[in-house]
C-alpha cells in the first residue's frame, strides 16, 4: 500500500466518523434538554460549524422541515467516495467526480419524491380514518398545497379538491421518480462505459 492510498484511507474513516457526529448531533436535536451534558457540547462545539454552513441555505428548509443536515451528509458522503475511490485505485478522474456528483444530486432528490409520496399517501389515509384535524396535519398540508399548487399548475388553473389533488400528485410523483431512476441508472451506465 503506497503512502498516498494510506493517506486517503485515513481521511476517508475520519470522514466516516465525522458523519457519524452529525447523525448523533441530529438525533439530539429530537430530544428536549439533551444540549446539557458536556459531551454533546463538545459535539455541538465539533459538528454545528459544518452544519451552520448548510443552516444558511434557505431554500433547504422547507416549513418546519429542514433539509439541510441531509445536504451537508451528502457533501461528507461524496469526499468519502472520493478519497476511498482514490486510496483503492491511486487516482481520481473527471468522470468519477461526475459520476459521484449525479448520485449525491439523484439521492438527495429520491428521498425528497420519497418523503413527498408518503406523506401524501399517509395524509391521504388520514383524511379516510379521522374527521377531525390534529396539529400536524395543518404543518403537512402547508407543505403539502404548496408543492401540489405546483404540480397542478402546470395542468390546469382550476381548483382540485384535496382528495383528488393528493391522489394525483402522489401518482404524477411516483412517475417521475420511478422515470428519473431509470434516466440516471442509464447514464450511470453511459459514464461508466466511457
Amino acid at each position: 500500500m503506497n503512502m498516498l492510498s494510506t493517506v486517503m484511507n485515513v481521511i476517508s474513516a475520519l470522514l466516516s466518523v465525522y458523519m457519524i457526529l452529525i447523525v448523533i448531533r441530529i438525533f439530539l436535536t429530537w430530544f428536549r434538554g439533551s444540549t446539557q451534558s458536556r459531551a454533546v457540547q463538545m459535539l455541538t462545539s465539533v459538528v454545528d460549524p459544518y452544519l451552520d454552513i448548510f443552516r444558511r441555505i434557505t431554500w433547504l428548509r422547507a416549513g418546519t422541515f429542514d433539509f439541510s443536515p441531509i445536504v451537508a451528509m451528502m457533501v461528507i458522503g461524496l469526499f468519502v467516495q472520493m478519497t476511498s475511490t482514490i486510496a483503492r485505485e491511486g487516482r481520481f478522474t473527471a468522470l468519477m467526480l461526475l459520476s459521484y456528483i449525479i448520485m449525491a444530486l439523484w439521492s438527495f432528490a429520491s428521498f425528497i419524491f420519497d418523503i413527498l409520496v408518503i406523506m401524501m399517501v399517509v395524509r391521504l389515509i388520514s383524511t379516510f380514518i379521522s374527521r377531525k384535524s390534529h396539529q400536524i396535519w395543518f404543518i403537512v398540508d402547508n407543505i403539502l398545497n404548496r408543492v401540489m399548487a405546483k404540480i397542478l399548475g402546470i395542468f390546469t388553473s382550476k381548483p382540485v379538491p384535496f382528495k383528488t389533488a393528493l391522489i394525483i400528485c402522489a401518482v404524477i410523483l411516483f412517475v417521475v421518480r420511478m422515470g428519473l431512476y431509470y434516466a440516471i441508472a442509464y447514464l450511470m451506465m453511459f459514464l461508466n462505459n466511457i
